[in-house]
């Protein structure tokens, strides 16, 4: 079985990396995994993706521009290049996790007298909207994994997919070592200080205003209470909705911004953390932050939005990993203090949050449902 990932974009955009990692993890499976590494960059711009796979050793192919956008000349050239590598390395599968490369997959295929087959894996909590591209897509695909349930029903629905070939694939992530070093120190906690983290790139869509709101709110209750903005944006952005907003409302002691942190030092960061709170998902609709934090234990208050309140979701009866609450100062707020104040719910709810990462986000049985997934297709099964 030989499978071929591909990814249109060269940024580290939401879903670059539970792609990447899906594929590494296929591999330590022993499946014979490549993954595209598209050659289009903007002028300037820094290809993470291609960083990444060297990083993570995925075996890359080379030779497709691998646009976001639509853009026809480019199209036309990846269709024949792909059609050639299909042509060449024999492709079964493949496995597409944007909206241009799975319409590149498609039409590549179209009158192959041996096509791979084509998988589709999602990352909103919605599906697609029923453009051309995407009757297009889905009308050549054999099976799509979804990370909701609305996004399942959706997608089987919208684009009339027999119900066995769109499959639940919830958001995975890696197990974290929880007893490391931390950053508390490093950030100038104290002992007896709470410390709620948020992660959030510094942008207007992601409701800074009511960020800070929520904050004057829970220190009024809670005192000792420290919100950590792990997080980073341009300079404009940065002045007008954190910096200015905080002294506005005089909250700049309550508020710590050690800004954005990565790899070892943003794992000690989250060890660092009592709780997690999120508002807005951005460009990853499977919300990657919030599945860290509860991998390290950390119980989450989150708004209603996007997959938030399936992942928050009570499971198994009495463990609720987290809080997915009304779009609002009070409720927020309250959520999180009632979590500060009250020692065994916020272990408990901690518990709850690692169990189901353990359980429900594995993602090396995350892995194996692929695995099976892609033999039952190429023997005809699904």
């Amino acid at each position: 079985m030989r499978i071929l990932h591909l990814f249109a974009n060269y940024k580290w955009t939401g879903p670059a990396d539970p792609a990447i990692r899906s594929a590494a993890r296929l591999r330590t499976l022993g499946l014979n995994v490549r993954f595209a590494q598209g050659s289009f960059m903007h002028s300037g711009g820094e290809h993470r993706v291609a960083e990444e796979l060297l990083r993570c050793r995925l075996p890359v192919v080379t030779g497709l521009e691998l646009r976001k956008h639509f853009h026809v000349p480019s199209l036309l050239r990846d269709i024949r290049r792909l059609r050639q590598l299909i042509a060449r390395d024999q492709y079964d599968v493949l496995h597409c996790h944007q909206g241009a490369d799975h319409l590149l997959a498609t039409m590549a295929c179209r009158r192959l007298k041996r096509a791979p087959v084509i998988v589709r894996s999602l990352y909103e909590s919605s599906a697609p909207r029923r453009g051309w591209r995407e009757r297009t897509s889905f009308r050549r695909t054999q099976a799509v994994l979804a990370p909701t349930i609305e996004a399942q029903e959706g997608v089987r629905r919208r684009f009339a997919i027999a119900e066995d070939r769109v499959l639940l694939q919830e958001p995975v992530t890696e197990p974290r070592v929880l007893d490391g070093a931390n950053a508390r120190a490093k950030f100038g906690l104290e002992d007896g200080q709470f410390a709620v983290g948020i992660t959030a790139r510094i942008q207007p869509h992601r409701r800074f205003e009511l960020l800070w709101s929520v904050v004057d709110y829970v220190r009024q209750r809670e005192p000792t209470v420290r919100f950590v903005l792990l997080g980073r944006g341009n300079e404009q952005d940065t002045n007008e909705l954190v910096h200015q907003p905080i002294q506005a409302a005089g909250i700049a002691a309550h508020v710590l911004l050690p800004g954005y942190q990565k790899g070892a030092a943003y794992d000690e960061a989250l060890r660092g953390l009592d709780a997690f709170m999120f508002l807005v998902p951005g460009s990853d609709g499977t919300c990657r932050a919030v599945c860290d934090a509860m991998a390290f234990g950390l119980p989450v208050v989150s708004t209603m939005r996007g997959i938030l309140p399936e992942l928050l979701a009570e499971r198994r009866r009495g463990e609720v990993p987290g809080f997915a609450v009304e779009e609002s100062v009070e409720a927020i707020g309250d959520a999180l203090v009632r979590l500060l104040r009250d020692d065994d719910l916020r272990e408990a709810t901690g518990r709850a949050a690692l169990r189901r990462t353990q359980i429900d986000m594995n993602p090396r049985a995350a892995a194996e449902r692929t695995a099976d997934l892609y033999a039952q297709l190429l023997a005809g099964g699904a």
